[in-house]
């Protein structure tokens, strides 16, 4: 294990939740016909807003959406009530490699540091790493809900890793980092903070041509932890 640091995304790296994207846009729907928003009906128009970054503000205004700060809070409270539902349905679960392979790094004679960089709500990452128990594998820990308008720090930003990796006090001239995710926003934050980009294949159904169509490409592609353990 080469890496002094290890960033891990939570939804699809560690955490299974079925077809992320979809549950997201079922989160992002609801959210929008509570607040009685004109929302596009077609997906892939709804999908602009997870790349838009600090331009949120503006895709939201142009779905009528009067109130940002509003907006999220009820997006992640939709979210936490259907996590909490499907994870005692046992329909979101850890991935079975998640707790060996964190308690390896974890406990390595060389002291790695540990972090989740995720893109939902604080409580949401917190109930998620205590209900699971692998709170005590991480020494820091980026999400979302603090400040408003923070929907800008979300990934593809770097601002999250970059943040993180301030709190370590790295330094690319003495050791070396690596951001572990399933999407295209984790390998984008990892190549903006100059950082190593790990994908994490999940699904392995989706053929790797489709990872290569990407114009930025990860540094290394795997398809279960375990493997991150030989990188």
């Amino acid at each position: 294990m080469r890496f002094n640091f290890y960033l891990f995304d939570l939804d699809g790296t560690l955490l299974h939740l079925g077809n992320i994207g979809a549950y997201a846009d079922q989160i992002l729907v609801e959210t929008l016909k509570r607040l009685k928003a004109n929302y596009p009906q077609n997906r892939n128009e709804r999908y602009k807003l997870w790349l838009s970054e600090e331009k949120f503000l503006n895709v939201l205004q142009e779905w009528d959406v009067k109130n940002p700060q509003n907006f999220w809070k009820v997006y992640d409270e939709i979210d936490f009530e259907r996590r909490k539902s499907l994870i005692e349905k046992n329909k979101i679960y850890l991935y079975r490699d998640v707790k060996t392979v964190l308690e390896k790094i974890y406990n390595h004679k060389d002291n790695k540091r540990l972090a989740i960089i995720s893109n939902a709500a604080y409580y949401i990452v917190e109930y998620v790493l205590e209900k699971f128990n692998i709170r005590l594998y991480f020494h820091e820990s980026f999400s979302l809900g603090y400040y408003d308008n923070d929907q800008e720090l979300a990934k593809p930003s770097p601002k999250g890793v970059l943040t993180i990796l301030k709190k370590f006090n790295y330094d690319s001239k003495e050791s070396k980092a690596i951001l572990v995710g399933d999407s295209m926003f984790d390998v984008i934050a990892a190549k903006k903070a100059n950082i190593y980009a790990c994908l994490i294949r999940r699904d392995v159904n989706t053929p790797k041509r489709h990872y290569r169509q990407w114009d930025v490409k990860p540094d290394f592609i795997i398809e279960s932890l375990e493997e991150l353990l030989n990188l």
